[in-house]
Order: C-alpha cells, then sequence, then structure tokens
C-alpha cells in the first residue's frame, strides 16, 4: 500500500512534501497568480474613495510586480526540476538501439 499514490508524501519523512520542485513551484505559481489577482481588484475598484490615490498606486504596482516577480521565480524552479519518476529518459546505452 506504500506505493498505492505518488502524490502523497510518505509521512515518516519530515518535509518531504516541500521538497518536491514540481509542487513547490505549483505553488509558487499560485500565490504569483492571487497577488496579481489582488492588484487587479485593487485596479477595478479605484473610485473607492477609502484610500488616497497614491497609495492605492503604490499598492496596486507593487502587488502586480511582485506577484510577476513570484511566477517567474515559480518558472525558474519548475524549469530546474527533476522529471518525474514516471517519465523515464531513453540511455543511449540501451541494448535494444539499431547499431
Amino acid at each position: 500500500m506504500a506505493d498505492s499514490c505518488c502524490l502523497l508524501p510518505d509521512p515518516k519523512k519530515e518535509g518531504a512534501f516541500l521538497k518536491n520542485e514540481r509542487i513547490h513551484s505549483t505553488l509558487l505559481g499560485v500565490v504569483g497568480a492571487y497577488l496579481i489577482f489582488l492588484a487587479y481588484q485593487l485596479f477595478e475598484k479605484r473610485a473607492d474613495a477609502s484610500m488616497p490615490p497614491a497609495l492605492r498606486i503604490v499598492i496596486i504596482a507593487f502587488f502586480g510586480l511582485a506577484g510577476a516577480a513570484v511566477i517567474v521565480y515559480a518558472f525558474l524552479v519548475w524549469k530546474k526540476s527533476p522529471k518525474e519518476d514516471g517519465q523515464e529518459q531513453p540511455r543511449k546505452d540501451d541494448e535494444n538501439t539499431l547499431k
């Protein structure tokens, strides 16, 4: 039963879930998208007078740039992460290749 699901980490290994770069990059991408969503929501409701316009512009720029930076970082982590175990790369010294 230990091999029944490859997505769940082994509970005996502490921190195994966060060491998976694919899951880490996916979560970073979601966080970046949420930051951009927050910036868009602040921009969409700019007629609301509860915040000074200059402060609203600074906050929108901060959330937008931070979200974009997190998404770029998530892409770089995803690109650097090793391939999944199910996707084996063909070996050069395979016996079944034609010579």
